[in-house]
């Protein structure tokens, strides 16, 4: 009666622990991508809100002025806004743009990294508590 043995060769178990390995590492790099997605996404939505605040600030005085900045704090972070102005067809009409930046932006005049744009037209009767209704 000849005794055989039965399991697995070392080879093979190596084999088995690489294949795992590599599973493993797809799997932390897929969750590490998640999360860093995840961060993205907050951020955005936090910047979002800082725009419509900085939005509403620069609404309220007629005319807009061209080139104001500030900055809103929104979720315990301070959020750099900066607007541009430019003027339409229409008169007394201004199309005014806000960008948000996590950063204090480096110079007056980059656009770069701006992480929200908010564009909106802005008339006489824009910012009225009747939505621009006359008797």
């Amino acid at each position: 009666m000849s005794m055989r043995n039965r399991g697995f060769t070392l080879v093979e178990v190596m084999f088995a622990l690489g294949i795992f390995a590599l599973a493993a590492l797809a799997a932390v790099a897929a969750t590490s991508q998640h999360l860093n997605d995840l961060n993205y996404m907050q951020d955005k939505s936090m910047a979002q809100y800082a725009a419509a605040n900085a939005m509403a600030r620069v609404s309220l005085d007629y005319p807009p002025e061209n080139g104001a900045s500030g900055a809103e704090v929104v979720g315990s972070r301070q959020w750099f806004w900066r607007s541009e102005v430019l003027k339409t067809q229409t008169e007394d009409v201004f199309y005014v743009t806000v960008r948000v930046f996590a950063e204090q932006p480096s110079s007056s005049d980059s656009n770069e990294g701006a992480l929200v744009v908010l564009s909106r037209y802005l008339g006489p009767d824009s910012g009225s508590a009747d939505g621009g209704a006359r008797p």
